[in-house]
């Protein structure tokens, strides 16, 4: 049965790991705001060369789902590697702690510390670009759920790697979401892409997240009922089969006592 606070007390855990750590700190507050900074400073070069309406709204729109993205799937794999760096791994795994509770626990911590990056970026956003990502609608709350999805989904899937390969496969936490930058649409349209790229583009979510966003941002285009079904869809699919790895590089990983020796 689970157990809240055990939940609680896995959350509590990473927070105070967080309270601890310049380097955990630097994940939520630094390279956000670098980020935000960056690209926003981009679209008010942009807006000089008096390009399209619009467009430089929707970079800097898309570079915030895009650090959302990011940040939230390296939490959940990040959660493994803290804890297989400082050789806690035995120690975790062998309290009453389940499975689903640190599943339920990652969530949660992946929600609150989304929220404080959220907040940071959209704040400089509006104090110092003068652009709210809230503009495109109500949609946005939709398209912010759906990132969560696509994240917790990538996130696991890299989590499930470093059960299986080990700490030497760590790379994967910060980096293999960065295969599917170049075609996930954040910047240029998905017709940017050659066909082929383009065509395993459309079964991202987020692909169609960022063409919705640009197209209402740019064309006032509202998204079609169809485009929402569809980023939807491909989101439980790719979080069932994120879970479905992550559970089963866990038992593999206990089956080989990977937890006594993580490597």
């Amino acid at each position: 049965m689970i157990e809240f606070h055990r939940i609680r007390a896995y959350m509590l855990r990473h927070l105070y790991e967080i309270r601890a750590s310049l380097d955990r700190k630097a994940d939520i507050f630094f390279f956000p705001v670098i980020d935000i900074l960056t690209f926003g400073f981009l679209t008010v070069y942009i807006n000089k060369l008096n390009v399209q309406a619009g467009v430089a709204g929707a970079i800097l729109g898309a570079i915030i789902l895009w650090t959302m993205i990011y940040n939230i799937q390296r939490d959940m794999s990040f959660s493994v590697l803290d804890d297989a760096w400082s050789r806690n791994l035995y120690n975790l795994y062998s309290t009453p702690l389940r499975l689903a509770e640190i599943i339920l626990g990652s969530l949660f911590i992946s929600v609150i510390k989304a929220c404080v990056i959220i907040a940071i970026i959209l704040a400089i956003a509006w104090g110092v670009f003068h652009f709210s990502i809230f503009q495109v609608g109500t949609v946005i709350f939709f398209y912010i759920f759906n990132i969560f999805l696509f994240s917790w989904a990538f996130g696991y899937f890299t989590a499930s790697l470093i059960f299986r390969f080990g700490t030497k496969a760590q790379a994967v936490a910060w980096s293999l979401i960065l295969i599917i930058y170049p075609i996930s649409g954040v910047f240029y349209p998905l017709s940017t892409l050659p066909p082929f790229l383009a065509r395993i583009a459309e079964f991202l979510p987020i692909s169609h997240i960022f063409e919705g966003l640009r197209a209402i941002i740019v064309f006032g285009r509202p998204s079609s009922p169809a485009d929402l079904v569809t980023i939807f869809l491909l989101n439980v699919v790719y979080l069932c089969v994120g879970l479905w790895l992550f559970v089963r590089g866990f038992r593999n990983a206990k089956a080989r006592g990977w937890f006594i020796h993580p490597t």
